[in-house]
């Protein structure tokens, strides 16, 4: 089918427009538009450029397989497909709309069949095109150029003509000639010199051009008064200026009126000061700064080896120091450019990439950290922010520094951006996180318990077996609360760990946070714990915190060996003891029957045994009563 076809068809408004097919197009194009303006910043084999020239490609392919073709039509700003309008930008300077429209691009197509060399070759074509200035750049040209086999244009034969007329007149002009006008072209033209006024070293001039020359003099090169500063008042003077008789002065020109800043707009001597200060503290540089600014540049244009290393270990010493002295933000800097310049570097044939990667390495020893070190021990004033942006460069190897530091630094936003980070690393490898807990990091462990609550329970519980051998008891605890709000059989496991713990009250924490989560056959084995010498030697409210938990299970298992253990009849102490620890779990249970076992218990000559019973009762009567 004929192009010109092809255009009358894609003026004409479609019948039927495919939404998917919209929607695949839009996001083509701003593929290609982020395409284009990482090629433009990042050389082609930087991995941001292959990221998005790959995307780009794999999106390009798959559409054409799809729909065989691809017609485009041309705005001034925008990008048009079966007349519905699917990328816009309006900013000139970055604009790939403009950069296809002012050329004359009116209508672009890509037939299936492009492979990924075609499609790379558009996109250079493209990118050296959009990086041309805008009187440079030519797509047009640039296409028919190419000849690209499956891609296809439009551009009107108008505007061609006019492009080729226009590029003529400026070449002319550039040479300091005219364009003969059209009534002229083919009539012969006479010209007549005079010899003798050619090297008088005169120029004469008509009366208009002298008149002319005059008033562009005047008019356009408008000189201004010594005093002109004075016609910028500050608010509260103009007052003063009408009440003080003025004093006759030279006449001076006077600056148009057009020209005087408008009152509302005028500033206070206030103001004025203090805008002053932010544009000259906009237009410095930190004399470090500059100087890793003019060392770049050195570094860029250095072709002797040996020289440039040299400079390298110019920009370490000047690294080391910057370190010693607590100026993070410098380094940071530093290590910026130097990837920076080894990015830039990467094409060249000569071996400086080594250098700057062997720079790199030195800039990343972890000695350096003892320095650090010693600075936040000695309590010197840091920038604790810049000091945390730093370490963070270095990866996972600064995780256990940052943690150290943890229990140093007082800073809030310091500690809030390593909390950010250890959050970050837990949802990855929550073991490279846990493994930073410590008894003599407290402050540290317990920012980490908090945040292993937050985490989802099956990836994180079996950590929190890393707390059972701290000897911290309050770490302990805090785990344990944390580890009790997962409703989980893995934390219950992990919270009977913590029954063995030397402290009572860490047991007593474990066993007031255990779960019954239907699993029968793990509690009848706990309740076989109950007769064991071990159990018997735990302290009466370790025993009543577990025969609670198998009253609040409310199981009929629990609900048996209760009352079994509660009418067992012997007047021995661990006995009684055991019966007493029986009410505690059917007053928890707070059932029917478990009521009825408690009003048997009346009957109990044991009177420890019936006392402990009956105000189990009372209180049961009482928390009903209150319910309604």
């Amino acid at each position: 089918m004929p192009l010109e076809e092809k255009v009358r068809q894609a003026q004409k408004s479609t019948e039927e427009v495919d939404p998917r097919a919209i929607q695949k197009v839009k996001e083509l194009l701003l593929s290609l538009a982020n395409t284009i303006s990482a090629l433009k910043i990042f050389p082609a084999h930087h991995t941001s450029a292959i990221h998005f020239r790959q995307d780009f490609i794999t999106k390009f392919k798959s559409f054409l397989e799809e729909y065989q073709q691809l017609e485009i039509e041309m705005g001034e700003y925008a990008f048009f497909y079966q007349g519905k309008q699917v990328y816009q930008d309006e900013i000139s300077s970055k604009s790939l709309p403009f950069l296809f429209y002012k050329d004359g691009l009116r209508l672009l197509v890509f037939y299936q069949g492009m492979d990924e060399q075609e499609i790379n070759e558009f996109l250079e074509l493209v990118r050296t095109e959009s990086a041309k200035t805008a009187e440079e750049s030519d797509l047009v040209n640039a296409l028919w150029l190419k000849d690209l086999p499956n891609v296809q244009y439009y551009a009107p034969e108008e505007f061609i003509e006019n492009r080729i007329l226009e590029e003529r007149a400026e070449t002319l002009s550039k040479k300091g000639l005219q364009i003969i006008p059209q009534e002229l072209a083919n009539k012969a033209i006479e010209i007549t010199v005079d010899r003798s006024s050619l090297f008088s070293g005169k120029v004469e001039l008509k009366p208009e051009e002298k008149q002319a020359l005059e008033s562009f003099t005047e008019e356009e090169f408008l000189e201004l008064p010594e005093n002109w500063q004075q016609s910028f008042y500050f608010e509260g003077e103009q007052q003063k200026k009408e009440s003080t008789p003025e004093v006759s002065q030279p006449e001076e020109k006077a600056i148009p009126a057009a020209k005087k800043i408008p009152s509302e707009l005028s500033l206070t001597q206030e103001e004025l000061k203090q805008l002053n200060q932010l544009v000259e503290k906009n237009r410095q540089l930190s004399a470090e700064e500059e100087f890793l600014n003019l060392m770049m540049e050195i570094l860029a244009q250095e072709k002797d080896l040996n020289q440039f290393q040299t400079n390298l270990n110019i920009l370490y010493d000047f690294y080391q120091e910057n370190i010693k002295n607590g100026h993070f933000n410098i380094p940071i800097q530093l290590n910026q450019k130097i990837k920076e310049l080894k990015a830039l570097l990467a094409s060249e044939p000569d071996s400086k990439i080594p250098l700057l990667e062997d720079f790199l390495n030195r800039t990343s020893d972890l000695k350096l950290f003892d320095e650090i070190r010693k600075l936040v021990k000695e309590r010197v004033e840091l920038n604790f922010s810049a000091l945390f942006d730093y370490l963070a460069q270095f990866g996972e190897t600064a995780l256990p520094f940052l943690a150290e530091l943890y229990e140093y630094i007082d800073y809030q936003e310091y500690r809030d951006k390593t909390k950010e980070l250890f959050q970050n690393k837990i949802q990855f490898d929550p073991g490279l996180i846990v493994s930073l807990i410590d008894d003599q990091r407290p402050q540290l462990t317990a920012a980490i318990i908090e945040i292993m609550r937050s985490q989802p329970g099956k990836k994180i519980i079996p950590h929190f077996s890393s707390f059972l051998t701290l000897s911290n008891q309050e770490l302990k605890i805090k785990a344990i609360e944390a580890l009790s709000s997962f409703s989980d059989e893995m934390a219950n496991r992990i919270l009977l760990g913590f029954l063995e713990d030397s402290s009572q009250e860490v047991r007593l924490k474990a066993t007031t946070s255990l779960k019954f989560l239907g699993d029968t056959a793990k509690l009848k084995q706990l309740m076989k714990e109950v007769f064991t010498k071990k159990f018997k030697e735990k302290h009466y409210e370790e025993k009543k915190a577990f025969f609670e938990f198998l009253g609040k299970t409310r199981s009929q298992e629990a609900f048996d060996f209760l009352k079994k253990v509660f009418l067992k009849k012997s007047l021995r102490p661990s006995i009684t003891e055991l019966r007493l620890g029986a009410v505690a779990g059917l007053e928890a249970m707070e059932t029917k029957e478990a009521v009825e076992v408690l009003r048997r218990g009346e009957k109990i000559f044991n009177r420890k045994v019936r006392e402990a019973a009956a105000s189990a009762l009372v209180r049961l009567t009482l928390k009903k009563s209150s319910r309604k």
